[in-house]
């Protein structure tokens, strides 16, 4: 949208989306990441703790 009410050209559009995609997945996936590594370690802190008893 900011490419539109900026006059870019095609070319620089596309790059724009590209640019702005890139960014939203490294996110996401960045965030995903690190919830599935606060899972696992609360998977593992329980198995121990089960063990223990």
């Amino acid at each position: 949208m900011f490419a539109i009410a900026l006059g870019m050209s095609p070319i620089e559009k596309i790059t724009v989306a590209i640019s702005a995609s890139i960014f939203i997945i490294a996110f996401t996936w960045v965030s995903i990441k690190g919830d599935l590594r606060k899972l696992a370690n609360e998977l593992i802190e329980d198995n121990e703790n089960n063990q223990d008893n």
